[in-house]
């Protein structure tokens, strides 16, 4: 064979496997194989801004995935909110798996890629209000819950996922 076509053959096949894998990686919805266990962590956070808007607002998420036939409830609790009784977030989901910030605290604008996928829950967690979901799905599944941490001084969340 002409070693030309032989090159260009070569070349087609590394651009095409190399274009694969930057689809693949790129994802941002990237379903983990192994489904998530037991969650039960706090998280804190100080804010100053209540709006995704602001590329350096402070944002906590929780990812998981969820077997087939498989029930988990989340559960988001303030246990120290800014404002008292007053103070409030908003929750959001994306219907996928992120886990791009360090114990599950990001930057706002880490979100941006995404952004136009997080939908609102309609829900606002306060100090008196527990944000309480739960998901079932007939096939492996994952979430990812974002919420601001709300301005005026420290914030505490715990965030539990359980079986039920």
């Amino acid at each position: 064979m002409n070693e030309k076509i032989i090159g260009s053959i070569v070349t087609v096949l590394i651009a095409c496997g190399l274009v694969s894998a930057a689809v693949y990686y790129m994802s941002p919805a990237q379903i983990p194989q192994k489904p998530t266990g037991e969650l039960d962590f706090t998280v804190t956070g100080i804010s100053d801004c209540l709006r995704f808007l602001n590329s350096s607002v402070p944002t906590i998420y929780v990812p998981f995935t969820i077997a087939p036939n498989e029930s988990w409830q989340l559960t988001i609790n303030a246990t120290k909110m800014p404002g008292g009784t007053s103070g409030w977030t908003d929750v959001y989901i994306y219907n996928g798996y992120w886990d791009k910030g360090t114990n599950k605290t990001c930057k706002a604008a880490d979100l941006y890629p995404i952004m136009s996928d997080i939908e609102s829950t309609g829900f606002a967690i306060r100090a008196n209000t527990v944000y309480t979901q739960t998901f079932v799905e007939a096939a492996l599944k994952s979430y990812t819950v974002f919420f601001v941490v709300p301005p005026g001084g420290p914030a505490a969340f715990h965030v539990t996922l359980k079986p039920t």
